[in-house]
């Protein structure tokens, strides 16, 4: 597996920027002129890319479902799933519509039909939902588009994710980013465990991320710091707009501020070198201390600790010769309240 993917012209993976991906979901609320507003909101707060869900209804949900004594009955999910499936003529508008404000389109197939559609219209990269992680004929057919993969893996098994991963290989795709993430609706913060990232990081060597559905910044902030390379957060225009995906999801001047604190923590994070920035070269000189004399000393004379302080700016010798010179002899006269130098001094 490669330790990074290709999203169009984005390198993402250790050593780039983290790719930020708006979740529309089914914020759309079947309304063609809102998905546009919130992949033109999407393109204002910063992300990279923005994400649909490609479903029909009868391709996701059973329509019966057994209730509470086990009858089967009409399921109550499933005329909301058909209100809310993308048709399909959205999808090439949509997608030529955030090339026009710069911004990628991505989507997750949840049938066969829907892969194969999006897969025509050259999408960039497939998302596949945590839900079909082992759904293993979907997964052989997206890995067969030789396109990247990013594979969200909530409500798995570390065996589970291995065993995905390894139908995605067998089939010849070796481009794989991981998302953690918790398949709640929200999520608790006990609920979240950021560090199975971290985990999954670990144990496949690729790019890692979360796909998040907390509320605030908190959580997806923190992945970064912990190595996310992908950010995947819902949007919305309005979190008390009525449909199942508002109410977790940030509004456009959060998610941009999310972007902004991400970006913020990218620079923040740097290169893990410990040595001090440019800007801090000065205060090696201002903060830290040298010898310095404390009075008067003339020239020939044996230097003892009263004649001499430590106190800033170091712009003589440092204070770990102190011992060192102390005994010495002066060279020449000193004034008080000078810094003592290597050629001050001699034994």
């Amino acid at each position: 597996m490669r330790t990074t993917i290709k999203i169009g012209d984005r390198t993402v993976g250790k050593g780039h920027p983290v790719y930020v991906i708006a979740e529309i979901g089914s914020n759309h609320d079947s309304d063609l002129k809102k998905a546009k507003e919130l992949i033109k909101a999407a393109a204002y707060a910063g992300a990279d890319a923005f994400k649909l869900q490609s479903f029909t209804a009868e391709g996701l949900l059973n329509p019966l479902k057994p209730d509470e004594r086990g009858e089967w009955v009409a399921h109550p999910a499933y005329p909301v799933i058909e209100r809310l499936t993308v048709p399909e003529g959205w999808h090439s508008e949509l997608m030529e519509y955030g090339k026009s404000v710069g911004i990628t389109f991505l989507s997750a197939p949840f049938d066969p039909g829907r892969a194969e559609l999006l897969n025509d219209l050259g999408m960039e990269a497939f998302k596949i939902a945590s839900g079909d992680l082992t759904n293993e004929p979907l997964l052989l057919q997206i890995a067969g588009y030789g396109r990247p993969v990013i594979l969200s893996t909530g409500a798995s098994y570390l065996s589970e994710v291995r065993r995905a991963v390894e139908v995605l290989e067998g089939a010849g795709c070796d481009e794989i980013a991981l998302l953690h993430c918790s398949s709640l609706y929200p999520p608790s913060y006990e609920e979240v465990n950021i560090r199975a990232m971290v985990t999954l990081k670990n144990e496949f060597g690729c790019a890692v991320g979360f796909s998040d559905h907390t509320p605030g910044s908190t959580v997806p902030v923190a992945a970064v710091s912990l190595g996310a390379r992908i950010i995947e957060k819902h949007i919305t225009l309005d979190r008390n707009a009525k449909g199942p995906d508002h109410p977790y999801a940030m509004e456009v001047e959060e998610f941009k501020g999310m972007v902004s604190e991400i970006r913020n923590l990218e620079s923040a994070l740097g290169s893990g070198v410990k040595e001090p920035s440019k800007s801090e070269m000065a205060e090696r000189v201002g903060a830290r201390r040298s010898i310095y004399t404390r009075v008067d000393i003339h020239k020939g004379s044996k230097i003892s600790p009263e004649m001499l302080k430590l106190v800033r700016h170091a712009y003589g010798l440092e204070p770990r010769d102190l011992n060192e010179v102390v005994g010495m002899t002066v060279t020449k006269d000193l004034r008080k309240d000078m810094p003592l130098h290597r050629e001050d001094v001699c034994r």
